[in-house]
């Protein structure tokens, strides 16, 4: 089965005066629907440029990136916003709710390009991470945890085929970040998402299927899927 990801000799590297910073130095890396996968690596490693490569948010010097068989690295402007509107998910450190909405707005919000606003499935989604009660609430009303919760039922507010989170519980105190992390997984899963999260957290290793390290923009595989893995170990 192809991969729904599958990154090919991708490097990224950016000029800091005379300096030239190398954040990718040909990363080939493959997710496949459904499966989830967790990035680690120190400050600096390349992680967050590896997800904005992926969401189209940038572009690499060198290498493809696929995603659903469609190479993302050459979209347009307009082109890329639609493909990140359609069939990514964005769960971002900071939440980036807006504060004059309902946690229920909050979640439509998504829907609007595609020129419908479904609010029973809006309201589905927040009852999905605990929430349904809580969304005539604003961002304001509401704790870290459960804003975090709200910005994950807005990421799934178009059904994505993949959900991209950078640090998703950076944020919050440890036992709100377990909290978060384990209903990212478990929604993801639950609806068949691949989800690649960035977070050092330790606690969802034996949750994901997969686990790629980076360091100084190289990567190497340090868990692989159930499916992959050889026998005995």
């Amino acid at each position: 089965m192809s991969p729904l990801v599958d990154m090919r000799c991708v490097t990224k590297s950016y000029g800091r005066g005379s300096t030239t910073i190398k954040a990718l130095d040909s990363v080939s890396l493959e997710a496949h629907l459904g499966e989830l996968v967790q990035l680690t690596g120190p400050s600096g490693a390349g992680k967050t440029t590896l997800l904005n490569l992926i969401s189209a948010l940038d572009r690499p010097n060198r290498g493809e990136i696929l995603v659903a068989g469609t190479k993302v690295t050459g979209l347009s402007l307009a082109r890329a916003a639609k493909y990140r509107n359609r069939q990514v998910g964005i769960v971002f450190q900071s939440y980036n709710l807006l504060p004059q909405l309902t946690a229920l707005e909050n979640v439509l919000l998504p829907m609007i390009p595609n020129g419908r606003m479904d609010r029973d499935r809006a309201l589905e989604l927040l009852d999905a991470v605990g929430l349904v009660d809580r969304s005539a609430h604003r961002p304001a009303q509401l704790s870290g945890g459960e804003q975090q919760r709200v910005a994950i039922a807005r990421a799934l507010a178009n059904d994505p085929v993949l959900v991209l989170a950078d640090e998703p519980t950076g944020n919050l105190d440890d036992e709100n970040a377990r909290n978060v992390m384990t209903l990212l997984c478990r929604t993801c899963r639950n609806r068949g998402s691949t989800l690649i999260v960035v977070t050092h957290d330790r606690d969802i290793m034996h949750i994901v299927d997969t686990v790629f390290e980076l360091r100084g923009g190289i990567i190497a595989r340090v868990k692989a899927a159930a499916s992959e893995a050889t026998p005995g170990s």
